[in-house]
């Protein structure tokens, strides 16, 4: 065995030092557009700096070498397939066995099962999923059904064939120690010295995914499709947003959460699917559907929460939201609780930022609230540096005034609890709602549906001035 392994490193050595000559004669592959213009389709960043990645796969699948279009082979269920980076090559393994050294990225590409059959009249008939078929000779009188999950015909020729069964294409990766199974097409580029793994897939399947991770599949049918609406007109505003990586967007919080096949749920889906191809715009623009989960009873205007005014992004009474899940919070801090939460949230931020970082947090004063009057705004902390000169940080957006307070909500009241000498000891803070407060309340949309409103209503209720457009087309 250590002998086998000592050849097969040394011709994985003389292989990487063969491409690596050869890339100074090959051409070089086109760069990667910046922005996306087709709205079918969106490919997902699932994971990033992966030192391998394992692969299983369902259905009927292809590999092919990105780099040149050429197929490498046909998939099995039955196989194991990894792959690794090795000096920006890819290296692919079937089953542990070295199948070869590519120059750039590799793509599995579902192969669509179409079905073909001739009807009694002798027309040719497309059928792309055999569940139900039963085919009929008009010759013979013979009548080939599924017979044992086997489906029969007659070919051509009048000889009898089995025809596959087709069904669902779904390939696996292995994350957080687990198999994670995605709809579409999968491809794994060489990045740094890891690898990126890219989803592409339909908008509406991605949606399937989408839809029930980002609110409960429990909630109103009305509420999923308002949900389904906003995300797909969402993520189509932000095609291209990683163009430069190789994908447009990430499959968490950044974005949206997208759990692929795995996460995907029957009422989840069929909002997908009864809003197909609906999106939002305001002034004939699609729109930034901003939601979040909880409101605490009220929306903000966006330049409150951020920076940018948007016409569409407004402060509105929000009573619908009303939930015992995130009204009434409470959260103590002590001196020394706050300044290690104010360091940890302060480090993340930038532009402005980062921050120093305090040696002690002496006080905490709120300056300014929302245009609403119902978040704090502005947020003055003071306190020592570490050589203990007087520094403070003015915190001014009600979303990083949350953050820097590791709170739900900037939605919130605060009293201060001071020592016998006068100073700072705590504080504790009473709020309600989760997130960011613009947009759609999830929370909110749930209840407004069950008080018998649309999915239309919904939207347009959190979403000021907006129209719905089909199918939109940019």
């Amino acid at each position: 065995m250590p002998g086998i392994k000592a050849a097969f490193l040394l011709r994985l050595m003389f292989l990487s030092l063969v491409f690596m000559v050869a890339t100074f004669l090959w051409p070089q592959a086109p760069a990667l557009a910046d922005v996306r213009v087709n709205h079918d389709t969106v490919r997902v960043g699932i994971a990033q700096q992966m030192p391998e990645v394992r692969l299983t796969f369902q259905g009927c699948y292809r590999l092919v070498d990105a780099y040149n279009n050429s197929i490498i082979a046909e998939t099995n269920p039955s196989e194991t397939w990894t792959v690794a980076n090795v000096g920006g090559f890819t290296v692919l393994n079937r089953n542990g066995n070295n199948q070869g050294l590519y120059k750039g990225s590799l793509r599995a590409e579902e192969i669509k099962a179409e079905q073909s059959i001739l009807s009694g009249g002798g027309i040719l008939q497309q059928k792309d999923s055999l569940s139900g078929l039963a085919v009929l000779s008009a010759g013979s009188g013979l009548r080939y059904i599924n017979d044992s999950g086997d489906l029969r015909a007659l070919d051509g020729n009048g000889r009898v064939t089995a025809l596959s069964q087709g069904g669902l294409n779904l390939f696996g990766i292995e994350k957080y120690g687990r198999i994670a199974r995605y709809r579409g097409n999968v491809e794994i580029m060489p990045a740094g010295a890891g690898l990126t793994v890219i989803n592409e897939l339909s908008m509406e399947h991605y949606l399937y995914g989408v839809v029930p991770a980002e609110m409960p599949a429990s909630f109103p049918l009305e509420a999923l499709k308002a949900q389904a609406v906003a995300g797909r007109t969402y993520v189509i505003a932000q095609l291209g947003s990683y163009g430069s990586q190789g994908f447009d967007v990430l499959d968490n919080q950044q974005n949206q959460v997208y759990q692929g096949y795995d996460g995907e749920n029957p009422q989840t889906t069929r909002a997908v699917d009864e809003t197909a191809g609906k999106v939002l715009v305001y002034k004939g623009q699609l729109i930034s559907a901003f939601f979040h989960s909880s409101s605490g009873g009220h929306t903000e205007n966006c330049e409150d929460v951020w920076r940018d005014s948007l016409g569409y992004i407004r402060a509105r009474e929000d009573p619908a939201d009303f939930n015992n899940k995130y009204y009434n919070w409470t959260v103590a801090y002590s001196l020394e609780q706050l300044t290690r939460v104010v360091n940890d949230k302060l480090k993340s931020f930038s532009n402005p930022g980062p921050y120093p970082q305090f040696s002690l947090v002496t006080d905490i004063k709120e300056v300014q609230r929302t245009s609403s009057g119902q978040r704090v705004k502005r947020l003055l902390i003071e306190g020592c540096d570490a050589a203990g000169n007087p520094m403070q940080v003015d915190i001014n957006n009600s979303d990083r005034v949350r953050v820097v307070l590791g709170l739900n909500s900037a939605l919130f009241s605060m009293q201060k609890e001071i020592d016998i000498n006068g100073m700072l000891s705590g504080v504790v803070i009473n709020g309600s709602g989760l997130g960011h407060g613009l947009g759609m309340s999830q929370w909110g949309a749930s209840g407004l549906a069950m008080e018998g409103y649309n999915y239309q209503d919904i939207l347009q209720y959190y979403y000021t001035g907006v129209d719905m457009l089909n199918n939109y087309g940019g």
